[in-house]
């Protein structure tokens, strides 16, 4: 796996915000310099979330910054994200790398 920066580590949470704002937030943040971006979203279906990190994804792709899925595997193959966070109440990191693979970061 390549090294990543995480000098300037982006968590998001969209409950404050309409999707617009959102994700104009998100771009700010990327045209301010951020590393990395970890989408952070607790109350979400699976589809939204889908929905929303791809969203995401496109803007993080077009600044060559790293995804990161907090807490869903799932999520995170499915919108293909450089990555996935893992909170002590998650999957171990073992079943974690065994489903997405070495080439995936895993916090």
């Amino acid at each position: 796996m390549k090294p990543f920066d995480t000098s300037i580590y982006f968590i998001t949470d969209s409950t404050a915000c309409g999707e617009d704002e959102f994700l104009r937030r998100v771009d700010a943040a990327l045209q301010g310099g951020v590393s990395i971006v970890q989408i952070r979203e607790k109350n979400k279906s699976t589809r939204a979330y889908i929905a929303l990190a791809e969203k995401v994804h496109a803007l993080t792709r077009r600044y060559r910054v790293p995804l990161i899925v907090d807490d869903r595997v799932d999520v995170a193959l499915a919108v293909d994200a450089e990555g996935v966070h893992l909170g002590a109440e998650d999957m171990t990191v073992a079943a974690a790398r065994r489903d997405v693979g070495g080439g995936r970061i895993i916090g």
